[in-house]
């Protein structure tokens, strides 16, 4: 559920009632809004994303700023509403329990984003190893460029590290929105998943304002494509557990290294 757009005057305050009742309804185990809850990131814009978004009853709803967020120094506003905004998360599951990750791929007042060597080790730290469920990366840049969009101008910069980064790690879902278009990559093993705007009419081609509705169990990944109010379509399927039939032999840290932040001495210094 992404690219709210609160304040703008395409901004449709029922599409997001009715996505926000299709929700509750549905009673999920997750919701996951990655970023442009607003418009020019003004506090007033916050302050009623949150009121929208409180009326959510999954007991886990996860939040991280998009580009538009980052204007006008909303990030301090950001974090007077929502928190931190990056986290990791556990989430209860059926097949047990979900590291969810939140990254904020922002930079103030502009529209490409980057993740930055210095999150590279934390989100190593909080993926490898974890065999409780799935592995799920919340960030509102595209990684892969999203077809039907029109030029691609403003895609996460640092995107082949990250990439990277991913599949040594076997993540299972990439949640992203920015472009307003719904779309699944899977490559590598890494399922990136794309949402539409959810309530306002700065939509793409033909594309409406959508959602995207995931089933996930222990076979398999069911994606729907819901209009708020309007019913919902499939946008794809694939078994829970890719089929990789390539494999890239050479190291990741021949390719990626996992900085320290500048300020702080190397182990033994």
């Amino acid at each position: 559920m992404s690219d709210l757009h609160v304040g703008s005057g395409l901004f449709r305050a029922d599409l997001l009632e009715a996505a926000i009742d299709e929700a509750n309804a549905l009673g999920p185990d997750l919701v996951a809004v990655p970023g442009d809850l607003t418009t020019e990131g003004y506090r007033h814009e916050f302050e009623q994303a949150r009121e929208f978004l409180s009326r959510l009853e999954c007991p886990s709803v996860l939040v991280t700023m998009g580009n538009h967020d980052a204007r006008n120094v909303g990030y301090r506003h950001f974090e007077d509403f929502f928190g931190l905004r990056e986290r990791a998360e556990q989430v209860r599951v059926p097949e047990g329990e979900a590291k969810v990750v939140s990254l904020d791929s922002t930079k103030p007042d502009l529209d490409e984003g980057e993740v930055g060597r210095e999150h590279y080790s934390w989100l190593d730290s909080e993926f490898r190893g974890w065999n409780q469920g799935p592995r799920i990366l919340l960030i509102h840049h595209h990684i892969l460029a999203v077809p039907g969009t029109g030029r691609d101008q403003n895609n996460l910069r640092d995107a082949g590290d990250v990439m990277a980064i991913l599949r040594e790690l076997r993540v299972d879902l990439v949640l992203a929105g920015h472009r307003h278009v719904p779309y699944v990559w899977s490559i590598s093993g890494v399922r990136v998943v794309h949402s539409g705007t959810v309530s306002s009419l700065r939509v793409r081609g033909t594309m409406p304002p959508s959602y995207n509705v995931i089933d996930l169990d222990a076979d398999s990944v069911r994606i729907s494509l819901r209009r708020p109010g309007e019913g919902e379509e499939p946008l794809a399927e694939f078994s829970r557990e890719p089929v990789i039939t390539s494999r890239f032999h050479p190291a990741l840290d021949r390719f990626v290294r996992y900085d320290m932040l500048p300020f702080t001495p190397p182990p033994g210094a």
